[in-house]
């Protein structure tokens, strides 16, 4: 929606601040850079505080929601106790436009038209406040790059005229996906819903506005969400019955009935005539009785379904909870253990913030640490030896025991807190979500159940369980050429016991979530070219350091200079030389040893990918004669 903006920001909270008098120039995009450019912004520096509010302002958005979103309570977005600025934006086209943020979050922006658009972590915390429209997975990467909802992407929802709904031209809707509920994208129908229907499934269906990993969604890379997972139940086969028979059943018991009632009156027309005081009796005791009976069946009820709560909560023993925060410790953290270490250090760091629920030892029929640990190297899970009186270490760990092998955990999401300016590129991400009929397959190879694997890694994944577990080619000849035979595993899985790569593939993503994730390039896999440091001289024989390869490896160039230039105190530039393609970073001097700390410490790359640190200063000074 920009290219270039100047922008301001007031704080609108209902603590002011001192009003302050600066103006900064800013560039902000909320989009990787396309061929359509009608609404994308570029930004390179934080915006400044301007102006701080009058009184009377702190309750406009509020209003403003209240006004354009009568069916939503204002209070979800914006909180009486929060933080709400104002983003000012002047766009590429000379329009004005406002971003709300609550707590440096985005929440609403304005349109060309001044009429407030919700923000995809508004629809998150309040669903229904857009209708949707549905699109497929695989169109996600293509509005990522650019593109605009078509019409041949769009799931219909009804037939006929009632395709699109009932919608107005200018209408502001969400875009989903058929995988998962929550919204993606968010913008404006360009033509009405019957005008939609009468194109003939050509044309643009949605214009695009904002979209999940555009720089709006990113504006605070500290604060920025992934998707949430909200999916519907599925189905079962008791959602489908047989056509008629419900139907056909209902209809015979009511005819039965219906005659069994017309003999009972015909039998009894003249016991009814002459004994009316004795029926009346009968009534009435008949009636007391059903209150009985259905009093009777609802304490029965009752009692069984305590009975079947206590029982629930029985099943979960101390005993239990500690066992499994014990084998999640030693699944998730038996790599990284530096052994021997102190069985006490043992149970506080690791199986502690395993467990499910508060523990007391003492609660438990093992009463002391030692006593469990004792009863876990029986079982072969660990060896503990004694250094001195009172002091065990565990020297060992077995993390090919069947039953730590065969243990599912589930994925946790890390808990780290990003840095305001990132480093990487961000990337749209494919993934599959491991679930319950996979994860007893994806456990054996260390992961965890609910963790993504990029789809790019999936059959590799599966390639190497395949190697693990030592699976033969199958000699059947009525069988596909390099065709396995399967484990009881990828039996279950696949529905057979010999199948090829590519079908157990296919057969382990179809029970596999699908869904997507902003992560950083650096974490994306591919080949990448090596960074290459070398040395020049220039005019006055001065040296100069060159460095090469840079952005493939998702590095953003701009804060990799300002780092040089603050940690080197030397010049640095991007130059293009004749004899090369393309650019390279240059730094005044010889900073090759700088430009290899930076990269190894700071981003964190391995020294494998990083050429000409030979070329660096030994660090001695000679004296001249």
């Amino acid at each position: 929606m920009f290219e270039g903006l100047t922008s301001q920001q007031s704080n609108t909270s209902v603590q002011n601040s001192p009003p302050t008098s600066q103006q900064q120039h800013v560039s902000r995009h909320w989009s990787q850079p396309v061929c359509s450019t009608n609404r994308r912004c570029h930004l390179d520096k934080p915006p400044s505080q301007l102006i701080a509010p009058q009184p009377h302002q702190l309750v406009q958005p509020t209003q403003r929601i209240q006004t354009e979103f009568s069916h939503t309570n204002p209070e979800l977005f914006m909180p009486s106790k929060a933080n709400v600025t104002i983003l000012k934006l002047i766009t590429h086209g000379e329009m004005q436009t406002c971003i709300y943020c609550v707590d440096k979050l985005p929440m609403f922006f304005e349109n060309d038209e001044n009429k407030l658009v919700p923000t995809l972590y508004s629809l998150w915390k309040d669903p229904d406040l857009l209708p949707y429209f549905t699109t497929h997975p695989g169109v996600l990467p293509k509005l990522n790059n650019g593109a605009d909802l078509m019409l041949p992407g769009v799931v219909v929802q009804g037939v006929g005229m009632n395709m699109y709904g009932h919608y107005k031209k200018g209408q502001m809707v969400a875009v989903n996906l058929t995988s998962n509920k929550s919204a993606v994208g968010v913008g404006f129908l360009p033509r009405s819903s019957d005008d939609l229907y009468m194109s003939g499934g050509h044309g643009i269906a949605v214009k695009i506005l904002h979209l999940f990993g555009d720089k709006l969604w990113g504006i605070e890379p500290q604060l920025a969400q992934q998707v949430p997972q909200f999916k519907t139940t599925n189905l079962t086969d008791d959602d489908f019955p047989e056509l008629g028979n419900e139907k056909r059943n209902e209809k015979r018991n009511r005819e039965h009935t219906l005659v069994g009632n017309a003999e009972i009156l015909n039998n009894g027309v003249e016991k009814v005539n002459t004994n009316q005081s004795n029926m009346d009796g009968y009534n009435v005791y008949a009636e007391q009785a059903d209150i009985e009976n259905e009093e009777n069946c609802i304490v029965d009820f009752e009692s069984n379904k305590e009975c079947h709560d206590s029982g629930a909560a029985n099943s979960v023993t101390p005993e239990l909870i500690l066992r499994n925060a014990f084998l999640s410790a030693l699944k998730n953290h038996g790599k990284s253990m530096q052994l021997p270490l102190l069985t006490s250090t043992f149970f506080r760091s690791y199986v502690v913030p395993e467990c499910e629920q508060s523990l007391d030892m003492k609660k438990t029929k093992y009463k002391k640490l030692s006593n469990f640990l004792a009863e876990m190297v029986d079982e072969g899970y660990i060896v503990v030896r004694e250094e001195s009186k009172g002091i065990d270490k565990i020297t060992s760990i077995d993390l090919d025991h069947p039953d730590l092998v065969k243990f599912i955990t589930d994925f946790k999401k890390p808990t780290s807190i990003a840095d305001d300016n990132p480093l990487f590129h961000s990337e749209l991400t494919e993934l599959y979500i491991i679930t319950d009929p996979v994860a007893t397959l994806f456990t054996k190879l260390n992961y965890k159940r609910g963790e993504g694997i990029p789809a790019t890694q999936l059959k590799k994944v599966v390639r190497e369980y395949i190697n693990k577990v030592n699976l033969v080619m199958s000699k059947d000849p009525q069988a596909e050429s390099k065709s396995y035979v399967l484990d009881e595993c990828l039996e279950r899985i696949c529905k057979t016991n010999v199948a090829t790569l590519s079908k157990v593939t296919a057969s382990i993503i179809s029970q596999m979530n699908h869904s997507y994730q902003m992560c950083s390039v650096k974490d994306v896999s591919g080949n990448k070219p090596m960074i290459q440091m070398s040395l020049a001289t220039r005019s006055g024989n001065k040296k100069v350091t060159l460095v090469s390869n840079i952005e493939c490896h998702g590095i953003i160039l701009t804060e990799f200079i300002k780092l040089c230039k603050q940690g080197a105190a030397a010049s640095a530039t991007i130059v293009s030389l004749p004899n090369q393609k393309k650019e390279m970073l240059q730094i005044q001097g010889n900073q090759v040893r700088f430009i290899y700390t930076l990269l190894t410490e700071t981003y964190k790359l391995s020294p494998k990918y990083i050429l000409g640190l030979e070329l660096a200063k030994d660090g001695k000074k000679h004296k001249k004669k």
